[in-house]
């Protein structure tokens, strides 16, 4: 089925090209996951229930979950196609999301009231959105997750089993079960053509797919009694890919980026620089998914629900200790705490002007603090409010933000802020903001000068792209010119700081 669908994929230009800056790969791969595994889990419940038609002996309430569950698994591939054709926003993807999301509310997996270490918690009239929150997340989750030759794919096989040991252990009802296994089956197969180096790719539609899939059944099998939901089982199951979310969202909000927006910092793309690359990375993920599946079944087993909690933080501490991931991301975020918690505080006379000067490496091994000394002497020199730099390069592993602010306050009305996107000969840099007090004399006379101090930033900038660009060719083995403009556009507008 795969490689006659593979060929549909390439005929209709459903392919993942790779474009230098995300998609790193050399060739053109197909993206079939989606449709192949819809009709592998289709085709195993339509024979299951020829060959064995007492194990799908359902109720009214069952039919309605499995008729709702094809409805929004279908609706979710045809938007994930979509995305893999056209490249949707993330926006419109989100809608697509949300509306199989709102399929699934009335299919008995209702969140009402959830348990948590035995204490109930009612949600009443917001059931329905915390259903739907639910569902998008497990969708996102194994769709950010895919990043890698077979990543989501492997992650699927041990959610998928998990999900399917819990449900046999709480005597949930067969179709779950079913569900869980033929998933499982589907991706198994899949995974033979998705192994590094993988011929064919999931693509949006097989990770939303498996996301939105597992989702719904991990709820259906943890309801007791249709009523509450025991939550911690399917939350720790599901607890690296929410933590790669988690951290995604933390890294780029605190950076002052759209949640939307590409990078390099994902928990494969931290592993592969840590040396866990192909086969090896698969083993390190698939580890801590079985660790964290296995808390979730051994509290099934033995009703205790700390057990899923202890294998979670394990896990989790693991990455962060080693500094394997999220180590970069905490530190932003306690620097954000910290700062906040500073201003609520006040303070004497401070003789330092600067209230703030902080740099996190993201990832990569460049030494960028050379290149933000610059624009800090840049900013003190000028007098500027703050600035902040955002280097994010992709292609080249490298991530960095820092910002700098100094104790000066500004009315809103007095207070301008440029963005000044970083590009050198067609690589996207990042961006610097630069924000201060707007001046007695001509603004534009001003601006000028502005400009024109910040070419030593320029220079170094240029300077430090073009090394790494090179680096970067002579380990591919190719070598390229460096000719071209460097481009510093500048945006400037009175807006409130």
């Amino acid at each position: 089925m795969a490689p006659l669908l593979a060929s549909v994929c390439r005929w209709l230009g459903v392919v993942d090209k790779p474009d230098g800056h995300r998609k790193l790969h050399s060739f053109a791969v197909p993206l079939t996951g989606g449709p192949t595994v819809f009709l592998s889990i289709v085709l195993a419940i339509v024979f299951t229930g020829y060959a064995f038609p007492g194990v799908l002996s359902a109720n009214e309430g069952d039919i309605r979950f499995l008729v709702s569950l094809a409805c929004a698994s279908l609706l979710i591939v045809v938007v994930g196609i979509l995305d893999d054709r056209f490249g949707l926003r993330g926006r419109q993807k989100l809608a697509g999301q949300f509306l199989a999301a709102l399929i699934m509310v009335p299919s008995g997996i209702l969140i009402q009231r959830i348990e948590l270490f035995g204490f109930p918690i009612e949600f009443g009239d917001v059931a329905p959105f915390v259903t739907v929150f639910w569902i998008l997340g497990a969708v996102n989750a194994l769709n950010l997750i895919d990043g890698v030759d077979g990543l989501a794919s492997t992650t699927g096989i041990i959610l998928s089993l998990s999900v399917a040991a819990v449900t046999y252990i709480l005597g949930g009802r067969p179709d779950g079960l079913l569900i869980s296994l033929a998933l499982a089956g589907a991706l198994i197969g899949f995974l033979f053509y998705n192994f590094p180096p993988a011929r064919m790719f999931l693509g949006d539609s097989g990770s939303m797919l498996i996301g939105l899939v597992l989702g719904s059944v991990a709820l259906k099998c943890s309801l007791k009694q249709y009523a509450a939901v025991a939550l911690i089982m399917p939350t720790a199951i599901w607890a690296i890919p929410i933590f790669d979310v988690a951290m995604a969202i933390l890294r780029r909000r605190l950076t002052g980026r759209s949640i939307y927006t590409t990078d390099r910092g994902h928990l494969h793309h931290c592993l592969a620089r840590h040396g866990h690359t192909g086969g090896r990375l698969l083993l390190v993920v698939g580890s801590l998914c079985s660790l964290t599946g296995l808390g979730a079944i051994a509290a099934a087993a033995f009703n205790s629900e700390i057990l899923a909690v202890v294998a979670v933080a394990t896990a989790l501490t693991l990455l962060v200790v080693t500094r394997s991931f999220g180590h970069a991301e905490l530190n932003l975020l306690t620097n954000r705490v910290r700062r906040f918690a500073g201003s609520l505080v006040k303070k004497g006379t401070e003789p330092n002007p600067v209230l703030h000067d902080e740099q996190v490496r993201l990832h990569g091994r460049h030494k960028w603090e050379h290149l933000w000394e610059t624009l800090t002497q840049f900013a003190e020199k000028h007098e500027l409010v703050g600035v902040e730099l955002m280097v994010n390069m992709p292609s080249m592993g490298e991530a960095y933000h820092a910002t700098w602010r100094t104790r000066v306050r500004v009315e809103q009305h007095d207070a301008w802020r440029s963005d000044i996107p970083l590009v050198i000969e067609g690589i996207r840099a990042g961006h610097v903001r630069v924000v201060g007090v707007a001046p007695d004399e001509s603004f534009c006379d001003w601006m000028n000068w502005v400009t024109d101090g910040m070419k030593p930033f320029e220079q170094q900038l240029r300077e430090i792209v073009l090394h790494l660009r090179t680096q970067r060719s002579n380990a591919n083995g190719v070598l390229r010119d460096s000719n071209g403009p460097f481009r510093l556009p500048v945006a400037s507008e009175e807006v409130p700081a």
